[in-house]
């Protein structure tokens, strides 16, 4: 008997033990996104890029990240959910987005839904150009085929054009002061006899 009244004791107060000590209710969390719009430097179609966000938790409470949605499927979730960052401690969101099905410019956003205090979703969003590989070159046909449609040669696209600068100016100006300069030097040079 005396048995029952300490297991019976025991029952109780483990029952109140488990009513007080869950909360069910999540509590509001103010966070900081660090860099949440960012442009990356283009990348190889075809290679897997990770893209990290620092997400810290400036309140009391513990945020709960219960899911992680992308505006791709090629930008795919890499931590378990849920994702748990402590008060005042900083978390990661980890994406890896894979460039295979992307040429050009790219841009996406990334959705985190759980218990933010503004909004019930935080948005990150990055851009970047996927380029494709320079192990493929261009055989003639295909260089006549731009020739006639951009009106240059033949040779330009082999060898390049010998009056190349980098930079063009409009028919009719001036030349400036440097490029007078350079050319009094050259036909100077020309003259002499050595």
């Amino acid at each position: 008997m005396f048995y029952r009244i300490i297991i019976k004791g025991i029952v109780l107060l483990l029952f109140a033990v488990m009513l007080t000590a869950c909360k069910k209710k999540l509590e509001p969390v103010s966070v900081v996104i660090v860099d949440p719009v960012r442009h990356y430097y283009p990348v190889v179609q075809g290679e897997m890029m990770g893209v990290t966000y620092e997400v810290e938790n400036i309140s009391e409470h513990p945020l709960f990240i219960q899911e992680v949605q992308t505006s791709c499927g090629c930008l795919v979730p890499r931590n378990d959910l849920p994702i748990v960052v402590l008060p005042h401690k900083s978390g990661f969101i980890k994406l890896q987005f894979n460039t295979i099905k992307n040429t050009g410019y790219a841009h996406h956003y990334i959705y985190c839904y759980g218990n933010f205090a503004d909004s019930s979703y935080i948005e990150m969003q990055f851009d970047t150009n996927v380029v494709p590989s320079a192990d493929y070159n261009h055989d003639y046909e295909e260089l006549w085929h731009r020739q006639h449609k951009v009106g240059v040669t033949m040779r330009d696209y082999i060898d390049s054009h010998s009056t190349q600068k980098g930079y063009y100016t409009e028919q009719g100006e001036e030349p400036s002061a440097r490029n007078r300069d350079n050319e009094e030097v050259r036909e100077t040079v020309n003259d002499r006899s050595f």
